[in-house]
C-alpha cells in the first residue's frame, strides 16, 4: 500500500490526498515571478517564502484525489498562455499548477495546502533545487539557480518519462475527463492587472 499525504485549503471545505509513489515526485522551490505574482493575486501572506519562494511538489495528476469540496475548486492564468493555477475559492488557498493541457502528466502541489513544513520535510524531504533565483527577494538565494540547472531539467524530464508510461495525466482532479478541458473556465488576467502583481 502506497503512502498518502492529506491536502486541505485553509478553512477546510477542500480536502483530498497526494498518493507518494517511488519515483513519483520531487520537492522544488520555484522564485519565478509568475509564481511570486499568483501569491499576491490570491493576498496571502502564507503562500511565498522571504524571498518569494514557493515550495512545490511535482507529481503526477492521477495521484491527486479532491474528496470533499470540489465545487470550491478554481482557478486563473496569468496570461491566455501561462500555467494554469488552481486554488480554493472559499479561502484562496493555493492548491496547485497545472500545464494547459491535460495530457500532461504534471502538476505542481503548492506547500500551502500539504500539511504542515515538519510533515511536509519528515515525508517529502528537503526541496532537490531552487528555480529561478534570478527573480528571488534581495538576490540568489543560497543554493538556488538563476534559472533551471542542468540536473534538474534531466531528473524533471525523467520524472514525466515515467508518468507517461503510468499514464499518469489521468483520472485528473483539474480536467475534464470526457472534455479534456479545465473543470472551471480560467479567469485570465490583462496585462495591467498581471503587471500590476509584479
Amino acid at each position: 500500500m502506497s503512502e498518502t499525504l492529506p491536502i486541505r485549503c485553509a478553512c477546510g471545505q477542500l480536502r483530498g490526498r497526494i498518493e507518494l509513489v517511488p519515483g513519483g515526485g520531487q520537492r522544488v522551490v520555484c522564485y519565478c515571478d509568475d509564481c511570486q505574482a499568483y501569491g499576491r493575486f490570491l493576498g496571502r501572506d502564507d503562500v511565498l517564502d522571504a524571498r518569494g519562494g514557493t515550495d512545490l511538489w511535482q507529481t503526477r495528476p492521477s495521484l491527486v484525489r479532491i474528496t470533499e469540496g470540489e465545487s470550491e475548486l478554481v482557478c486563473m492564468r496569468l496570461s491566455d498562455r501561462g500555467m494554469i493555477r488552481w486554488y480554493a475559492r472559499c479561502c484562496r488557498t493555493p492548491i496547485a499548477n497545472t500545464m494547459a493541457s491535460a495530457s500532461t502528466p504534471f502538476v505542481g502541489m503548492v506547500h500551502r495546502c500539504i500539511g504542515d513544513e515538519r510533515t511536509r520535510n519528515e515525508v517529502l524531504g528537503a526541496p532537490i533545487a531552487g528555480l529561478m533565483g534570478r527573480f528571488a527577494i534581495g538576490g540568489l538565494p543560497e543554493g538556488a539557480a538563476p534559472t533551471v540547472r542542468v540536473g534538474t531539467i534531466v531528473r524533471t524530464l525523467a520524472m514525466l518519462a515515467r508518468a507517461a508510461l503510468a499514464r499518469g495525466a489521468t483520472p485528473s482532479p483539474f480536467f475534464d475527463a470526457r472534455t479534456k478541458k479545465p473543470r472551471v473556465e480560467p479567469e485570465v488576467l490583462t496585462v495591467s492587472a498581471r503587471d500590476a502583481l509584479r
